[in-house]
């Protein structure tokens, strides 16, 4: 059994840090901004590491971004992951969700094959929840969102319980698929002893675009066909208009031409 887990890298909003925008890319300048891993990525990586004790399965964390995402993939290595891989290049910068599950599915053609990828919903920066079902799409393999749970039925069946459309749904699956857990579905494994000393000298394989060989038309902000174009904080205008009439079709009619103002 191997199990591949995304795990992406990303700012501390508990800190309350303040992030700065790439004019250049639009996108968050990760670099000395304070850090953890996603946190449903997290989730995602303690239901492998559960299966990994029962089927002495193989676990795999693979993350995508600059050199210190590598933080992350110690930090997976210190609870109990087998190994750990970087993909990393500037090429690869700005890649929306199209282009990153592109060059996701392609490191994970050159890694290894599996039986499952998982991964967390969404993650809590860019928060599309579209990378996992690109990739699924990509492998022309089941995805199953929303999951809350995976339990080891017998050879080659498992079930899992995913949340959807406000009930909860028992689905058996067998490998290959792609599985997207929902946060704060279980409490995170915490690093064990060996793991910590595991980690202190551990280094990530890591991969560039020179071994993947994707088209500067594929990746990066030229092979992204959604574009940011600018990002500020939104104001809010707070201004409003007591009306005071008895007449119910002439409030109507004020509050629709109100409407048409604003558009």
């Amino acid at each position: 059994m191997r199990i591949i887990v995304l795990a992406k890298q990303v700012p501390d909003i508990e800190k309350n840090v303040k992030v700065s925008i790439d004019e250049k890319t639009q996108s968050i300048k990760r670099e000395g901004v304070p850090s953890i891993m996603n946190p449903a990525d997290k989730n995602a990586l303690s239901e492998a590491l559960k299966l990994k004790d029962i089927l002495d399965a193989e676990v795999i964390v693979v993350s995508m971004g600059p050199l210190q995402a590598n933080e992350i993939l110690k930090e997976s290595i210190s609870m109990g992951a087998s190994s750990c891989y970087l993909i990393s290049d500037r090429a690869f910068a700005g890649s929306d969700t199209l282009a990153t599950s592109l060059v996701l599915s392609e490191a994970i053609k050159r890694i290894s094959d599996f039986d499952f990828i998982f991964t967390g919903k969404q993650a809590i920066d860019g928060d599309t929840g579209q990378v996992g079902p690109g990739i699924a799409e990509r492998f022309d393999i089941p995805q199953i969102l929303n999951v809350k749970r995976i339990e080891y039925i017998s050879q080659d069946k498992f079930a899992v319980l995913r949340e959807f459309l406000g009930f909860e749904e028992l689905i058996e699956v067998s490998p290959k698929a792609l599985l997207a857990f929902s946060k704060n579905i279980n409490v995170p494994r915490l690093p064990s002893l060996r793991g910590l000393f595991k980690a202190r000298g551990f280094e990530s394989f890591k991969i560039t675009n020179s071994e993947l060989k994707l088209r500067e038309t594929e990746v990066g902000i030229n092979g992204s066909p959604t574009k940011v174009i600018r990002t500020f904080t939104p104001f809010f205008d707070k201004s409003f208009t007591k009306v005071s009439t008895g007449n119910g079709e002439e409030i109507v009619n004020l509050i629709l031409s109100k409407i048409g103002e604003v558009k």
